[in-house]
């Protein structure tokens, strides 16, 4: 009753909810774009820093909760689907395997924006993090609010509600961290094309993106978890 209240009182005097928890910044995600993007399409450079052979990754995104890569060459049928709490992985134009699990940065870099806050608010909590504990920081030149405890957080930028980093501490101490760069307007929302991941201090992968659109040949069929099919929209 308290927080429908002061969002009343907020709406009602044309000003912005106060931003007191990691709840309270969720909430401000959620109504900072109302026209975002819902389909999108984009190509991405998979570099390792192990020294494997780069490669190249198509994805399309249905928001909110679908996600799918295929990667090149198209046709060799390896590809990855999260739906929702699901993923599943083909090889050979075969399901080779499905697990349970979340995926964390497609809930709070895209799905926030195109579904109820308290239903991002419930997931972020399943996931670990703690959503009361709030505090602010800088990253990168950006003013940022840091959701959760140290070793499970989410880094978000304070002026356009994005998020920059999400930090994790392994099973056996080493923390990783997953941070968003190079954001590019796109279609009543934001792109971050280039995302880092490091554990223990160290690169381990990174993602760079390319030809990102908005893409009205993304529907629910490329998503179900069947038999391997190829993706109409990547050209061949």
């Amino acid at each position: 009753m308290i927080v429908v209240s002061t969002l009343l009182l907020a709406a009602l005097s044309g000003q912005a909810p106060p931003i007191r928890t990691g709840a309270d910044v969720v909430r401000a995600m959620a109504a900072k774009y109302p026209s975002w993007y819902r389909k999108l399409t984009f190509v991405q450079r998979a570099i390792f820093a192990d020294g494997r052979p780069e490669e190249e990754w198509w994805e399309a995104v249905l928001i909110p909760g679908h996600l799918r890569i295929d990667i090149a060459p198209i046709d060799s049928g390896r590809a990855i689907i999260y739906r929702g709490d699901s993923n599943f992985v083909y090889q050979q134009g075969k399901r080779a395997g499905a697990v349970k699990g979340r995926n964390i940065l497609a809930i709070m870099a895209f799905d926030v924006y195109a579904q109820p806050a308290e239903r991002t608010l419930a997931l972020v909590g399943e996931e670990g993090y703690d959503l009361g504990q709030l505090r602010q920081d800088r990253l990168n030149g950006f003013d940022v609010y840091v959701i959760g405890a140290p070793g499970k957080e989410l880094w978000i930028e304070k002026d356009r509600l994005l998020l920059h980093r999400v930090v994790q501490s392994g099973p056996v101490g080493a923390t990783s961290e997953i941070t968003f760069s190079k954001f590019q307007p796109l279609a009543g929302g934001w792109i971050g094309t280039e995302v880092l991941f490091v554990r223990g201090g160290k690169e381990y992968f990174r993602e760079i993106y390319r030809d990102w659109k908005v893409n009205d040949a993304v529907t629910e069929e490329l998503f179900q978890a069947g038999a391997w099919k190829r993706p109409g929209w990547i050209p061949r």
